[in-house]
This record gives C-alpha cells, structure tokens and sequence, in this order.
C-alpha cells in the first residue's frame, strides 16, 4: 500500500519559545483541538481580521451637502490642545479638507 501526501495542504515548520508551545497546548488540549488545528485557527482568525481592516470605506454624504467643504472641527468640552489637533487631523485625512 503506498504512502499518500495530500498535496493540496502542504505542511509548515514552526519554531517556538518553548514557554509558548507549551501554552499553545494546553490551550488546544482545552479547545479539544489539536496544536495544529488550533495554530491554523489562529493564523486564519489573523487573516480574516486584516481583510476586515483593509476593506474599503465608503462615506455616503447627503445630496444637498456633496462637493461642500469640510467644516472646522468643534472643539470638545475639557478637550486638550494635543487631542483636538490629533482628532481634527483624523478628521482631515478621513474627510479631506484644508
């Protein structure tokens, strides 16, 4: 009976801290998985997120408020000089505006 290779999952060496092997373990042992499935998970989990964070934003605006300029940024009540800048930077680079 020959040896079969599913080929269309090829395998990878990992190396780790021998600390986190051992957590990774005991968490998959916990999850009833097993190392490899657990690692799969997580590496697919981390995939999933950067497509979600790389999706594209759409901003609808109103008909009657299209191609108007962006307004200054009102300033939060108790709002430090170093959080306003930073939010109304946000906002410029979000928005566009001067």
């Amino acid at each position: 009976m020959p040896d079969t290779v599913n080929l269309t999952r090829p395998g990878i060496t990992v190396r780790l801290d021998p600390d986190v092997r051992d957590r990774i373990q005991r968490i998959a042992a916990h999850e009833h998985r097993s190392v490899a499935a657990y690692v799969e998970m997580l590496i697919e989990r981390d995939l999933r997120a950067r497509d979600e964070a790389e999706r594209v934003i759409h901003v609808f605006v109103a008909p009657e408020l299209e191609g108007v300029p962006f307004g200054p940024v009102e300033r939060e009540e108790g709002e430090s000089d170093e959080r306003y800048a930073a939010r109304a930077e946000a906002l410029r680079i979000l928005f566009g505006g001067p």
